[in-house]
């Protein structure tokens, strides 16, 4: 059956995550991981748009491998128009990806692999238009919150400033120049104030390379930075993760995340588990630009995922136990 629908999310991912139009060069990027009939329902389906489609396949790098792309690759992704990316290796923070960028290139990514099902179902069967809907509402109240404390029945406890900073909609869509945009969607985000942020994320979710913890890890911070890291054989792979990128900024926080998918899963792929409806992230490293904070540029990224927690944004309760708080006008996705 999923074999099946491959073609309908090719054809959606093409014409309305990355909002192709006919006679724009399409670059579909694909790595040695990716399943190639995915990408080549992704070729199929951008040719069938009118797009000057190509389809590259790179060798999978590792998410701490800092390596520039060599000038094949990189001349692939600086001519292209439209990215459509169906890959794990995380190729954002890249120099090329960041020049093909500022000239006006868009990005439309996704990692299908371990939620195959997520993929076609959080991409054709969610009222997409309340997603995005309710991430605005939500984005909202962000904006004016003075004391955003964020706890859980595990031992969270982390506060921080989120006012003035932009609000980034993670709706799937790469329809204007220079945007980079992950999907299925959709999440809400925004870069907290980085010497506000101070407590303690205990992470039940998931963790570099992306999987799931056998159990909890505590991560303390202080002014934005991590400044300790506690648990078992977790905490002890999540402090190497650290040391291997080889860079210091690597553990500053640069953004706060809310899941809004109802169909996404608890599963061990990073990508689903982070877009779990109520679920809560907290990146670390490379910060987008279009977050309008201070992390210093660095060279890799990582996600720390809670996959349930309570939201008190200046005393009112956003989101708790992964229900979304009707009384401000956010139901309908439970």
């Amino acid at each position: 059956m999923r074999t099946l629908r491959w073609g309908e999310f090719a054809h959606i991912a093409v014409r309305d995550k990355a909002a192709v139009k006919p006679g724009e060069t399409l670059l579909v990027l694909a790595d040695t991981w990716t399943d190639m009939d995915i990408a080549e329902a992704c070729l199929s389906a951008g040719i069938n748009a009118g797009a000057s489609t190509q389809l590259l396949v790179i060798p999978r790098m590792a998410p701490t491998d800092t390596t520039e792309f060599n000038a094949s690759v990189s001349g692939a992704i600086r001519g292209a128009d439209v990215i459509l990316a169906i890959c794990p290796t995380m190729f954002i923070e890249k120099a090329a990806t960041a020049q093909a960028r500022a000239n006006g290139t868009r990005i439309a990514s996704t990692d299908i692999i371990g939620m195959e099902d997520f993929a076609i179902e959080g991409t054709c069967d969610v009222d997409h238009g309340l997603m995005v809907d309710i991430a605005k509402r939500i984005g909202e109240i962000w904006i004016k919150t003075e004391l955003c404390r964020v706890t859980s029945d595990l031992g969270t406890d982390i506060s921080f400033d989120m006012r003035g900073r932009p609000i980034e909609i993670g709706d799937g869509i790469a329809a204007e120049p220079g945007t980079s945009n992950f999907f299925p969607g959709v999440s809400v985000a925004n870069a907290p104030i980085e010497n506000t942020i101070n407590g303690v994320i205990v992470v039940d979710g998931n963790i570099p390379p992306g999987r799931l913890v056998s159990a909890p890890v505590t991560v303390h911070v202080e002014s934005g930075v991590i400044s300790g890291i506690e648990g078992g054989s977790d905490a002890n792979q999540l402090r190497a993760h650290f040391v291997a990128s080889g860079d210091p900024i690597a553990t500053h926080l640069c953004h706060f995340t809310l899941g809004l998918n109802p169909m996404a899963r608890k599963s061990g792929s990073i990508h689903q588990d982070e877009h779990v409806l109520g679920a809560i992230t907290f990146g670390f490293g490379d910060q987008d630009a279009d977050f309008g904070g201070n992390v210093p540029d660095c060279g890799v990224h990582c996600d720390l995922v809670m996959m349930t927690g309570k939201i008190d944004c200046d005393g009112q309760i956003v989101c708790e136990n992964n229900r979304l708080n009707e009384e401000l006008g956010l139901g309908g996705l439970q």
